[in-house]
Parts: C-alpha cells; structure tokens; sequence
C-alpha cells in the first residue's frame, strides 16, 4: 500500500469546502474544522494502521465510505437521490437511504476488484470535482439577493401616493374550509373574523384558489388569469406558466412575468419574500428583503433554539448533501437543534419578519407598493397555544391524524394572525394604517383534506381610509378578486 496516496486521499476527500463559504469568523471555521477535517482524517490514519498490521479487506468498505461521502460532499446527491422514483416509498429519507446503499455497494466492488487502482481512478475524479467545487460560487453566502436595488428607483411626482400592501400568508385555509369543523374551528373562525371586521376589511368567507399549489396559484393570480381554462390555453404542454426554476441556490423558483408590478401606479415596490419565489427581478423593485436563515440580525420567538449548534447544523445541511439531511433530521428528531431553513425559520421569526415590513413602510415614503410573501401557517407546524415557538412540532406531521392537523392548522392560523394584529398596532402608532390599501390572501388552503374538496383559502381586503366592514359570502375566485381589486 501507498501510504501517502491514500492519506492524501483521505484529506481530500474530508476536506469540507462549503465551511469557507458559510459567512463564519475564524473561531467558528477553526470548530467546524476539527469537527469535520481534523477528526475524520485522525480516524482514517488510524483505519490505514490498522490495515497495514491486518490486511483486513475492512479498508475497501471504508474507502467506498470515504469515497461516497466526499462525492456527497462536494455535489450535493440529496435532490440526485431524490430523481430515483422508481423506488416505491413515500419517504425522502428511505429513498436516500436506498440510493446511498446502491452506490456504495458499486464503490466496494470497485475498490475490492482494482485495489489499489481503484484509488488513482477514484483520485482522479474526486480531484476533479473538489476542483469544480472551489471553483463554483453558486453556495457562497454572498450569492444570496441583495436587498439594495436603489439604482431601480423612479421618480415621484405626485405629492401623495397611493399606498397599497399585499400580504401572502402560504397555505392558510379560508374561514368555509374542512379545518372549520374541528373542536377550535369555530372559535379560530370568530378571531380571524373579528380581526378582519374590527380593522375594517372586507373578509369573502368563500373565497377559494383554483390551484393547490403556490406555483400555478401565485403566478396566474399575479398575471390576472381567471380561469383555470384560461391557465391551461396558454401552453397545453406546460403545467406551469410565468415561472421557472431559478439558478440561484438560495432560491428555489423564479416569477419571469408579473403584470401586477407592471401596473403603471405601482412604483418604488418594496418586496419581502420566503426563498422559495422570487419576485425580486422586477425592474420597479427597489428594496428585496429576502429571508435570510444566516443573517446575523435575526431574531425567533420564544422557545426556537437559537443556538450555535442549530446554525452550524443548518449550514451544514443548506449544502445539500445527503449526510447533512440525515445528520440535521437527526439533530431535530432528539431535540437538540431547531433548524433555521425555511420554512420552519421563517416562522419562528415571524415578529421579525413583521417588524422589517413595518420599518419598510414606515422608511420607504416615496413607494407606493409592498408586497410580502411569507411561509406562513406553512407546514411543518411550530406554534404552541402561547404562540410561541415549540419544536417538537415540527417533526409529528406524518403520525398526525387528520383531525389532528386540521386543530394544529386552526391554531397556527391564529397565532398567524396574533402577529399580524401587533403589526397593525404598530402601524397605527405613526398613523400609516388608515390610508394604506391592504390585500391580503392565501395561495392555497392547508392541503390537509381530499385534493377534490374546494380549496377555499383567506381573502380579505381593506380600502385606504375604510371606514365600514363586510363579511361578503360570495363564491369568487381569489385571481376574480385580486384582478377586480386592480381594475374594477
């Protein structure tokens, strides 16, 4: 055996390139070194001696091992692993599991039939792609949006401008929905209620999406599509429209057309969005506030683990790899971290989220538009009855009955809209409340029930100085509402 190529093997094949692109100071890369350098190279050495005195055919299962995880480490195999469908389970983890074994079994043969050729072909590639890794940016913090896009800015010549917000609550079910007629519905249904007419909306109890997903939902509501019929015409070999998968690795689709931000009073918009669509790359957008799961000024509610560990673990697994996913799912099962990822960081920090749209209005005087999508009442779920911050959770989603989740969903909409309540309180204290337009929607109901039952989903809106309040029980179309809303 070479013992130099095989322990320049082994350091190549550890060495955790996503560390130095993760925004860390110098204590935090020396930690994560040991952890994740300095002690699987210390292992490995000793792997090495152990095969010098024994000759034990043990090393070439390590060396699949090795092999496996510096191939996972530097490309990411989780959404690969994912693409085998034809491995009939429902689980994401069970599918990874089954991809990780095929390849390392192939990788033990390898290294068991060439030996120590296996090495230098196995080399070669490894090199090849560690090369590849240090090269691409795309997982690089800095690649996240940046919030600044003044150089868009357009100018005002009105002396006052029609403010308008549009608030996005992701998979929060309507007031008419299946989730109505568990033990807290009817009392989750009177708060929501009693918020809306105290604040002198127009709540439409019927509303509903004709889409069960944000893609087709948001898109066709944002480009004033009507009909399902309408959708489909556009392109029948396409199922989806107006948006595409996005380049950037810290967001996941791309909005391409949106008519709304085109309208003509529509300036200066301010956009705060999950890193799941964006709506960023529109040329009248001025401030992009993007959820940022590492940005240093976060803060959660009460409860979440806002602790190193749950930062260096969340990092880890925004790499991308298999290993990471089991390691973070692992960390989350026995409790030891809470993860910062959306959409479970989204909403333990929804106060936060709140807080940066209310400083945008407040400091963004010459915009007339701000537009908020967030991953709220979002599964998984995390809201305690204190509307505080509670783990656990997180993770009980699949051994949930279905009235179960129907409860948990009524509460999560609740403390939801708890926090939008303090949000207005807080508008109201430097008088911007009552002449602000507000629209504020779901994309689609909880998706707890059949996918044939209506999908009926929260739609409320509030004129500039309104001054009365409706509940209307019209059956209407949220894209009806939000293009009558705009043009009528």
């Amino acid at each position: 055996m070479n013992s130099k190529l095989y322990k320049f093997y082994g350091v190549l094949c550890f060495f955790p390139i996503w560390v130095f692109k993760s925004n860390l100071i110098i204590i935090e890369l020396t930690s994560l070194l040991i952890v994740f350098l300095i002690l699987p190279i210390f292992f490995h050495m000793l792997m090495l001696k152990h095969h010098n005195k024994t000759k034990s055919n043990v090393i070439y299962i390590w060396l699949s091992l090795v092999t496996f995880y510096s191939i996972d480490q530097n490309l990411g195999l989780w959404n690969f692993s994912q693409g085998f469908t034809f491995i009939n389970t429902f689980t994401h983890f069970l599918r990874a599991a089954y991809f990780s074994l095929i390849v390392i079994i192939f990788l033990n043969l390898i290294f068991f039939l060439l030996k120590q050729n296996a090495i230098k072909i196995s080399l070669s590639f490894i090199l090849a792609i560690f090369i590849f890794n240090i090269i691409d940016n795309s997982k690089n913090y800095s690649n996240f949006p940046k919030v600044d896009l003044s150089h868009n800015k357009q100018q005002i010549t009105q002396k006052t401008l029609n403010k308008k917000v549009v608030l996005i609550f992701d998979e929060m079910s309507g007031l008419d929905s299946l989730d109505a007629n568990v033990e807290n519905g009817d009392y989750v249904n009177q708060y929501i209620l009693d918020f809306f007419l105290q604040n002198k909306f127009n709540i439409y109890s019927k509303a509903f999406s004709l889409f069960k997903n944000t893609d087709q939902s948001l898109s066709s509501v944002f480009n004033f599509i009507k009909s399902e019929q309408d959708y489909f015409k556009i392109n029948k070999k396409k199922k989806e429209h107006f948006i595409k998968k996005s380049s950037n690795y810290f967001i996941v689709k791309n909005l391409t057309d949106n008519k709304f931000f085109d309208i003509k009073q529509n300036k200066n918009i301010v956009v705060q969005q999950s890193m799941y669509i964006n709506f960023c790359d529109h040329p009248k957008v001025i401030v992009c506030n993007q959820f940022n799961p590492f940005n240093k000024n976060l803060t959660f509610l009460n409860g979440f683990k806002n602790t190193k560990l749950s930062k260096y673990i969340s990092l880890y697994r925004n790499n991308g790899t298999i290993i990471s996913r089991v390691i973070w799912r692992f960390f989350l099962e026995i409790r030891i971290i809470d993860s910062l990822l959306d959409p479970i960081g989204e909403k333990a920090s929804i106060k936060y989220i709140f807080n940066q749209l209310f400083e945008d209005i407040q400091n963004n005087k010459d915009s007339s538009l701000f537009f908020s999508h967030i991953l709220v009442p979002h599964i998984p779920y995390g809201f305690n009855k204190d509307c505080n911050y509670d783990g656990d959770k997180a993770i009980d989603y699949n051994s949930m009955s279905f009235d179960q989740k129907s409860i948990q969903h009524n509460l999560e909409k609740y403390c939801s809209i708890k926090y939008l309540e303090e949000f207005f309180e807080d508008l109201k204290k430097i008088s911007e409340f009552k002449n602000l337009e507000i629209i504020i929607f779901s994309d689609h109901d909880s998706r707890i029930s059949p996918a044939l039952v209506a999908n009926n989903v929260i739609f409320a809106h509030k004129k500039s100085s309104s001054k009365k309040s409706n509940l209307i029980e019209e059956t209407v179309s949220i894209n009806e509402l939000f293009y009558n809303l705009n043009f009528n």
